[in-house]
């Protein structure tokens, strides 16, 4: 064999060599990489500190909410509650519309309150709601805390409330306390509170408007219009 071969051959093996070696090592960290067999695979994830629940009832006319948090964290938790409410409410409509929060109806203090949740003990906040009108609702209840926020969110269907959403076309005003509705044809008078009084001249004759009322065996009172 020439000398000249000889050099083609082993410049050949070379090469075969490096090929075969480069994909057991790779410099751009390309490979497979390997698992620690020690390493959990829930150690990234969150375990829940708090367990949160609610019950609701509707009875004499009143809707019920009893809220519940649970420590299961295995150790002793502290809250942080800025407002000095343990938790707060909010209410939606069908629409999505906000129509109450508890917060924005309740004098609450301004000083930071520390409370300390030992291992499975369990914090309760129960809310009275007595100004639902008939009809669904969507609700979030939640800690106020700045460390957890324990959020439920559920269904609510009012039944047996005193107050009853309804619509119609203002005719006009008979008095100052008295207005006249087209209910589908047909009108009907309705007692005005105070508070409707006061909405009562944002709206026009002649359009349409919505309100919640109440009926006794003597007449029908608007106690307020739902305005956009």
């Amino acid at each position: 064999m020439s000398f000249k071969k000889i050099m083609m051959v082993v410049l050949v093996a070379g090469l075969l060599s490096a090929c075969g070696t480069g994909s057991n090592t790779n410099g751009n960290g390309e490979g497979v990489k390997k698992e620690n067999p020690t390493e959990s695979p829930k150690q990234n994830e969150i375990v829940a500190r708090f367990h949160p629940s609610i019950e609701i009832k509707e009875e004499s006319n009143s809707v019920i909410i009893n809220y519940r948090v649970k420590n299961v964290s295995g150790e002793s938790q502290k809250l942080s509650l800025p407002s000095g409410l343990q938790a707060d409410f909010i209410i939606y409509d069908e629409g999505g519309k906000m129509v109450k929060q508890y917060s924005e109806e309740v004098m609450a203090t301004q000083a930071l309150v520390e409370v300390t949740i030992e291992n499975n003990e369990e914090i309760q906040n129960s809310f009275t709601l007595t100004d639902l009108y008939n009809g669904r609702y969507k609700i979030e209840v939640f800690l106020t805390s700045k460390e957890e926020q324990a959020k439920v969110v559920t269904d609510i269907i009012v039944e047996q409330s005193l107050f009853t959403k309804a619509s119609g076309v203002l005719v006009g005003q008979i008095d100052p306390h008295t207005i006249e509705v087209d209910m589908k044809g047909e009108k009907v008078a309705f007692q005005l509170t105070e508070e409707a009084i006061g909405q009562l001249p944002s709206l026009k004759e002649d359009s349409e408007i919505s309100f919640v009322y109440t009926e006794n065996e003597i007449q029908k009172t608007i106690e307020r219009f739902l305005l956009e």
